[in-house]
């Protein structure tokens, strides 16, 4: 009965037309560290007519050992999230939609972002 409930939370959420937009997948640098595999992921949910949207990132699929992380996109459909990524890869997708999106880290235009 639990399972029954959580499965039609989660359709009712999400119109099956929604897409997901990738406004930036890039690494973060931690000071002198330039190997570090942490990089930020940013979207925008676009064609949801509700909120919250539930978001699944698989990093680094096809690789032994790929991270997942789960997030929620805010009122206006955004989201951002800390990933460690080995391949610079993520299938990103709308929880209840079968559909993925594909993100590539690009190389950065100017000087990476480093935290000292």
């Amino acid at each position: 009965m639990k399972y029954l409930f959580l499965a039609s939370l989660l359709f009712s959420t999400v119109t099956f037309s929604a897409t997901v937009k990738i406004t930036s997948f890039a690494l973060v640098r931690m000071g002198q560290n330039l190997d570090h595999p942490l990089a930020e992921l940013c979207g925008k949910v676009e064609g949801a007519e509700k909120t919250p949207s539930f978001i699944r990132v698989l990093v680094d699929p096809g690789s032994r050992s790929p991270g997942i992380y789960n997030t929620l996109a805010d009122d206006q459909g955004k989201f951002c999230l800390a990933v460690v990524t080995y391949r610079g890869s993520a299938d990103v997708g709308i929880i209840g939609v079968d559909k993925t999106f594909k993100a590539q880290i690009q190389p950065p235009k100017t000087p990476p972002f480093s935290i000292k």
